[in-house]
């Protein structure tokens, strides 16, 4: 079983390569109640906001923690268009 992380609306994502964003939105799956994936805000402006599943994500010692570079984090699915 994966150990329990906390994820929270403003939480820190840390990639590979330091700063990737903030968690804008958490969906939870209907069956367990449990975080299915976390919609993440780049740091950056007008970058579309990215839908991470859960269970790519680690607590981290600054927040939650993503194994994956800037552009592997991306290459994620869009959640709608960049602002």
């Amino acid at each position: 079983m994966r150990e329990r992380i906390e994820i929270a609306i403003g939480s820190a994502v840390q990639g590979d390569e330091g700063f990737v964003g903030e968690v804008e939105r958490i969906d939870l799956d209907p069956s367990g109640g449990f975080a299915a994936q976390v919609a993440v805000r780049p740091r950056h402006e007008g970058g579309a906001t990215r839908l991470v599943p859960a269970a790519l994500l680690e607590q981290g010692p600054d927040g939650l923690r993503l194994a994956r570079t800037l552009q592997e984090f991306e290459e994620l699915p869009a959640d709608g268009p960049a602002r």
